[in-house]
């Protein structure tokens, strides 16, 4: 394992479980104390300490975890948080983690997530600037063990069962992810903030909605010489129009002439003949002698009167 990456002075955080090589940490722990100097820290500490315990947030330049046993834990969403949180901004971890080659419905193992379903949980927890290194395949011995010592599952016919259906489907994939450079929930000011704000640190209302001379545009420069010319009246219509002596619509008139002569042509409509009294309908009997309807017949109020065309002719033939 290379640790060319951890830099003078840095805090690096070794996260080991109860199935880890202690002669191994113990040794990687002297070689990184050596290369972070007098300045640097170096820690080895199990997963239940760090996800329970009371390390301080923001603390650690590098996290390694799981780097210390063929037999590798799944990090579940509370313990990817957890190590966001307890590494520095622009912190790096590394992480190995069992990861299935395809998704699977059963519910039976630890082991839920594929590749890309670990970088996603990366990515929620708070992480950017994901690398996956490599993926190696685990191995049948190594499985075995897992689902006994990792896992629990004691019962042989059941441990038997798990290990043939997940022989060949079991990847162990490294990544490597950053913290941003900022923490979570962190604010600064923008930079136009500043612009209004007087030396008491309070906002100067009247710089925020005021506006130099200078920004305006002046609105006689929009208009030229040709704008400010008032338009001659014969300039308004069409010359192949007549405008003068009888009024006559051009064949493609398209001012309206056309249509205004067509209506006044038109003869204006005859004026129904009004009532004075209001009883004409009633017949002659109600009628006075100077009655517009005298003669016709009796009709209901508001209907027109319509003779027939035999009014003329004798009701007799000779």
């Amino acid at each position: 394992m290379s640790f060319t990456q951890v830099l003078p002075g840095s805090k690096v955080l070794l996260i080991n479980s109860s199935h880890s090589d202690s002669a191994q940490i113990d040794e990687i722990k002297d070689h990184l104390t050596q290369q972070v100097t007098k300045n640097g820290l170096v820690i080895a500490e199990t997963l239940d300490r760090v996800v329970h315990g009371d390390l301080l947030n923001s603390k650690y330049n590098n996290i390694y975890t799981n780097y210390f046993s063929s037999l590798a834990f799944a990090h579940n969403t509370t313990t990817l948080s957890k190590l966001a949180s307890i590494l520095v901004p622009g912190g790096i971890l590394y992480l190995k983690e069992p990861v299935l080659l395809a998704p699977r419905s059963s519910t039976d193992i630890p082991v839920i997530r594929t590749t890309k379903d670990l970088i996603s949980e990366l990515k929620l927890a708070g992480f950017v600037d994901l690398e996956i290194k490599g993926a190696t395949k685990v191995e049948v011995d190594d499985l075995t063990k897992t689902v006994e010592q990792v896992w629990g599952i004691k019962d042989e016919n059941k441990k038997q069962e798990l290990v043939q259906s997940l022989n060949g489907q079991l990847n162990l994939v490294e990544v490597i992810a950053k913290k941003p450079a900022y923490e979570v929930g962190a604010s600064f000011a923008l930079s136009f903030a500043n612009k209004a704000t007087s030396g008491n640190g309070t906002v100067n209302k009247v710089s925020v909605w005021s506006l130099d001379d200078e920004e305006l545009e002046d609105e006689d420069n929009l208009l030229d010489e040709d704008d400010l010319i008032k338009p001659d009246k014969s300039s308004l219509t069409r010359p192949d129009c007549e405008t003068s002596g009888k009024r006559k619509a051009c064949k493609n008139c398209s001012c309206g002439l056309a249509e205004e002569l067509e209506k006044e042509s038109k003869p204006a409509p005859k004026a129904a003949p009004t009532s004075s009294c209001g009883n004409c309908y009633l017949g002659d009997a109600f009628r006075c002698s100077t009655c517009p309807y005298l003669g016709m017949p009796a009709f209901a109020p508001g209907e027109k009167v319509v003779l027939g065309g035999n009014m003329m002719q004798d009701d007799i033939e000779v």
